[in-house]
């Protein structure tokens, strides 16, 4: 009976064990998921940004060819950005993860996105203090075109960044398998 009963508890315990496998393997799949669309839509402001400003810098305005020159270069940097973010996500293997990694992996995706929240904060300000102080400066259509692109980029950042934390805390929460 004592064998039964030990037996028992033992193929209970795998069929737990391989239950929480699959689903953590769900919920890395779908963390992934959602860290390639993000990249995704970020490439498509990057080409919008590139495409848009690169026609609009054909123009005799001194201001706004700066403005649309900076949308340009950091279209091109985002783009950049965007494109290293889907490859490392799409060559990411997930194979048996373990409850560990699961965890720093939500936790790394989040905690980045904060980061880059605050980043976004920083250069929103640089780009108004550039604005602001363009009048003393020997180039001032140069410093309030850089500095408009600036708050403008660092504007769509900031809501990029919250937006992809809030999918990421949401998944984090609603998704997670049940033994968490």
């Amino acid at each position: 009976m004592k064998k039964i009963c030990l037996l028992y508890c033992l193929l209970a315990f795998t069929n737990f064990a391989f239950a929480q496998n699959i689903d953590l393997t769900k919920f890395e799949k779908e963390r992934n998921r959602i860290q390639k669309n993000s990249m995704i839509a970020l490439a498509g402001w990057s080409v919008a940004n590139i495409v848009v400003s690169g026609i609009a810098t054909d123009t005799r305005n001194i201001e706004m060819r700066n403005f649309h020159q900076m949308n340009v270069m950091w279209g091109a940097v985002n783009l950049a950005i965007a494109g290293l973010g889907y490859w490392g996500a799409a060559k990411e293997k997930i194979n048996n993860p373990v409850l560990a990694d699961v965890l720093k992996h939500q936790n790394r995706v989040q905690k980045t996105y904060l980061i880059n929240a605050g980043l976004d904060v920083v250069y929103i300000a640089a780009g108004l203090i550039m604005n602001k102080t363009s009048d003393n400066q020997k180039k001032p259509e140069k410093f309030k075109g850089y500095g408009n692109s600036i708050m403008l980029q660092g504007g769509f950042l900031l809501i990029f960044d919250a937006i992809n934390y809030a999918i990421h805390k949401k998944h984090g929460k609603n998704e997670r398998p049940g033994f968490f």
